[in-house]
């Protein structure tokens, strides 16, 4: 049974029936590979694994997809990155040897392919061609509709792969991320080994999300199961917590001192701390030097006067 996507209908839920496709995963047998796809891949569904060059992220689904080949899925690997020599190198060192490789990146053609396997992996989306005379960002919306469409109508679970910066930042727009089911991203872990890795699950439409350890070897991406991680905030967090931990000062009153010792700050970084809430006009400076006194902007009349006497 095909799955439909879309309907305009209006239907009380307990009147839908739910798609058999729906409870028909991909599993290659590795618990924890099976786990981070949520019990197996839907078929049809379309993912996204990102990570920066050197992560790992070519080892990592050459591995998945040798391991559900062996669990009898038909299963494609079209790069545009490597050639197949390339890649059949790096098979042999991952003991990797009935994934179908080929170096194709013509949206159209690799839409026909779907009709013969179970899985493809497009590595990367960024090398995806067309014959059609399109600029950048049509032909990312032609390969993403077309690419897409063609998954669900087959039933073939499509991986893109999608490089980062070395900012971390996706190259390109966010179309892609947007539009399918499922991202990944592998990452280099912060707190570990240089051959610790961390991928994060942090969108999924048909399981849950989460982060999962793991270490690269020569012999591949040993997997470890979930892992709780401390994400570093932003720079724009920070400054925003630092702001509302000052503020929260007053009352009694704000001064430079306090907000060294109870941040934790030098003289300097407590003096930009002030100005930025001051130039925000969230605070109003009463005095000068080491004597200032800070108080919130909406302090009443009766108390500026007596600040100021």
């Amino acid at each position: 049974m095909k799955l439909k996507i879309k309907s305009s209908t209006f239907t009380k839920v307990e009147d839908i029936t739910i798609p058999e496709i729906f409870y028909r995963r991909l599993k290659c047998g590795i618990r924890e590979f099976d786990t981070m796809f949520g019990n197996g891949l839907l078929p049809g569904s379309s993912l996204t694994f990102t990570g920066q060059a050197g992560s790992g992220k070519t080892t990592a689904l050459l591995q998945y997809m040798e391991a559900l080949a062996g669990n009898g899925y038909n299963v494609g690997y079209a790069s545009g990155e490597e050639n197949k020599y390339q890649l059949a190198f790096t098979c042999k060192r991952l003991n990797v040897k009935n994934v179908q490789v080929a170096n194709e990146t013509d949206i159209d053609t690799l839409a026909a392919s779907m009709e013969n396997f179970d899985v493809l992996v497009v590595d990367s989306f960024q090398a995806l061609t067309t014959t059609k005379k399109l600029n950048s960002a049509a032909l990312e919306r032609y390969a993403v509709s077309t690419l897409i469409a063609k998954a669900k109508e087959c039933e073939c679970s499509l991986i893109f792969v999608l490089h980062l910066t070395k900012a971390g930042k996706l190259k390109g727009s966010t179309l892609v991320p947007h539009s399918v089911d499922v991202n990944f991203q592998i990452m280099m872990d912060a707190d570990g080994e240089a051959t610790d890795r961390v991928i994060s699950v942090y969108k999924n439409r048909f399981g849950t999300t989460g982060d999962y350890g793991a270490s690269m070897g020569h012999s591949g991406l040993v997997l470890s199961g979930k892992k709780e991680v401390v994400r570093a905030q932003s720079k724009a967090t920070r400054k925003k917590e630092l702001h509302k931990k000052v503020l929260a000062m007053d009352p009694p009153h704000i001064t430079k001192e306090n907000v060294m010792q109870k941040c934790k700050l030098t003289a300097g970084q407590a003096y930009i701390v002030l100005k930025e809430l001051t130039d925000n006009k969230e605070l109003v400076k009463f005095g000068r030097g080491k004597q200032a006194v800070y108080k919130k902007a909406n302090v009443s009349t009766y108390d500026l006067q007596s600040i100021s006497q």
